[in-house]
């Protein structure tokens, strides 16, 4: 018998913000990897298909080059959809279990997954994703499995870190190849190949394990407390603080103190400044002395505001820091409230709070709102990219041109 090819799909509900404006559902950092690598990795294949909003699907197609890319014909055989929202964590085996015409849903009747042959395939797609076929048999799911918020992704966080750690093949820390360090705590200690773990940095591993992938540079008097994860080829400078369920993505630098927080790749929050229980996108740098707070002075819950369009809403958080898109950048100073939201392309230069919500391609400074112009911001981007030796794609180009 076949396998069933894997299609894993973006359906375009739920509200994310900033988050969702330049990437799939599914290219969420999720914990130390973006939900699709998770996703692959626990149903062992590759998603030869890819289904998302129309708007993104030339920078999906960019970043994922080989994968069909919104085909309008299936291939042959029995197909297994994965939703995008599902980080792949959380009744994998109800998902690795199906067979042709059973599917998984939550309470809702969201899918979660399913497998269906070609004809079924077909009309779930033209259904948008939302209606199964008849005759499938469904399992329903009595928690909820797919992520609805951003504020979703910080509450699996901790245990979609600790999976993804306990499953890392970063090979384990030997003292001998790192003199100077000082470790304590029960918990793995992971360093890749290639990486830099400088004297006078203490990893405390007590409550967690602590990976630090190939590449990565971890300068001295840096205190990393797990369960935590180092991005290949990033940079901790002197005197980082880097707390309990924090993921530096690949390719960052940063320094100051972050706790509980996930940032994409290519983001810089080099100085210092404290970064509380957020998600930060790619290229974002956060200037000097940024400062997020991630707790009211009442203790109640966080509420956030996501879209113009969008009511404030409860997050049930107590602890939840700024939602940052990509390619923001702050001056020195910026100060953030709790549940602050800034969409993609924004310049925060602002001597008092930052606005609670700033709109994508947008100057703030004291004057107010400027529209930033496009050609200048992908000036910008270009000569950090050509620092990094990163060529902006023109899809991506583009997308930033149509922000609105």
């Amino acid at each position: 018998m076949n396998t069933p090819a894997l299609t894993i799909y973006d359906d375009g509900r739920g509200r994310f913000g900033p988050m969702a404006k330049l990437r799939a559902a599914f290219e969420f950092r999720t914990g130390v990897s973006l939900s699709f690598e998770r996703i692959e990795k626990v149903l062992n294949r590759s998603a030869g298909i890819v289904f998302v909003p129309d708007m993104i699907s030339g920078v999906v197609a960019e970043r994922h080059p080989g994968v069909r890319v919104n085909p309008n014909t299936l291939g042959k055989g029995a197909c297994v959809f994965v939703n995008g929202r599902w980080a792949g964590i959380g009744f994998t085996d109800e998902v690795r279990g199906l067979s042709p015409g059973q599917a998984v849903v939550q309470g809702d009747g969201q899918v979660v997954a399913a497998c269906l042959d070609h004809g079924q395939a077909q009309a779930f797609v033209r259904s948008g994703f939302v209606i199964l076929p008849d005759k499938t048999s469904t399992i329903r799911l009595t928690q909820r499995a797919l992520i609805e918020r951003p504020w979703h992704v910080l509450d699996e966080l901790p245990i979609n870190l600790l999976v993804d750690l306990s499953s890392s093949d970063t090979p384990m820390y030997r003292a001998e190849d790192h003199p100077g360090v000082t470790t304590f705590g029960e918990h793995p200690i992971r360093i890749g190949s290639a990486a830099q773990v400088m004297p006078s940095v203490v990893i405390d591993a007590a409550y967690g394990p602590v990976v630090i992938e190939a590449g990565a540079v971890v300068n001295p008097l840096t205190v990393l407390q797990g369960p935590c994860s180092v991005g290949r080829d990033s940079v901790l400078v002197s005197h980082t603080s880097i707390r309990r369920y924090t993921v530096v993505g690949p390719c960052c630098k940063v320094g100051g103190e972050i706790a509980g927080s996930i940032l994409h790749s290519y983001t810089n929050k080099a100085h210092a400044g404290y970064l509380g229980d957020s998600l930060v996108g790619s290229w974002v740098n956060l200037g000097a002395d940024t400062n997020v707070s991630n707790l009211k002075n009442t203790y109640n819950p966080v509420r956030v505001r996501l879209d113009e369009d969008a009511p404030e809403e409860d997050t049930g958080r107590t602890f939840q820091g700024a939602i940052i898109g990509d390619y923001v950048r702050t001056a020195i100073g910026t100060r953030l409230s709790t549940g602050t939201v800034v969409h993609p392309g924004c310049m925060l230069a602002v001597t008092g709070w930052a606005p609670k919500l700033a709109t994508a391609l947008g100057f703030y400074t004291d004057a107010g709102r400027q529209d930033y112009d496009p050609d200048k911001l992908i000036a910008t981007l270009q000569a950090v990219m050509d620092r990094r030796e990163v060529k902006m794609g023109q899809q991506i180009e583009s997308l930033i041109r149509s922000l609105k």
